[in-house]
């Protein structure tokens, strides 16, 4: 079932990339994450009107296997980007939902009967460095995750890729 989901949302992606009309050499990008939303995750970004400033969107996955532990991560979100155009610095606001499956759940101990399958909640607050031209992406921050049972404040992230 795994595999059958990350064929299926890896194949989603590479649709909506193809298909997506080029407004904008610097409205897209695509990165590794390492922490944040995922916690290790290849991404897709793009803003919805062709500036690199503005509302945009994300979408991710990302797997983890260390000696039998499996996790599955799908972050998908909305980002704000605030900032000049003209040296490509920007203040990044957003809030995602990540799903995670896991054989076990990672979060909550107290119930055995879990089955490792949930969706997080996490916000956004970093720098990101994206040349208005294209080209080598920096992105770091802080990504706090909160369910209805608990709040992790800290939970950094670094990123690295390309917009085009």
């Amino acid at each position: 079932m795994k595999k059958i989901l990350i064929v299926a949302v890896g194949l989603l992606l590479a649709v909506h990339v193809s298909a997506q009309e080029r407004k904008s050499p610097r409205a897209e990008n695509v990165f590794a994450e390492f922490g944040g939303p995922g916690l290790f995750t290849f991404n897709y970004d793009t803003r919805f009107k062709g500036e690199s400033t503005g509302l945009g969107a994300r979408a991710g996955i990302g797997y983890i296997a260390i000696d039998n532990y499996n996790l599955l991560t799908i972050p998908i979100g909305l980002n704000y980007l605030m900032g000049n155009e003209d040296d490509g610095k920007y203040f990044e606001v957003g809030i995602n939902a990540t799903f995670t499956s896991a054989e076990d759940n990672l979060f909550e101990d107290d119930d055995p009967e879990a089955d490792g399958s949930m969706v997080l909640g996490s916000l956004v607050f970093g720098y990101r460095k994206q040349p208005n031209d294209g080209g080598f992406t920096f992105r770091a921050g802080l990504s706090p995750y909160f369910s209805s049972n608990y709040f992790y404040p800290f939970v950094p992230y670094l990123s690295f890729g390309y917009a085009f």
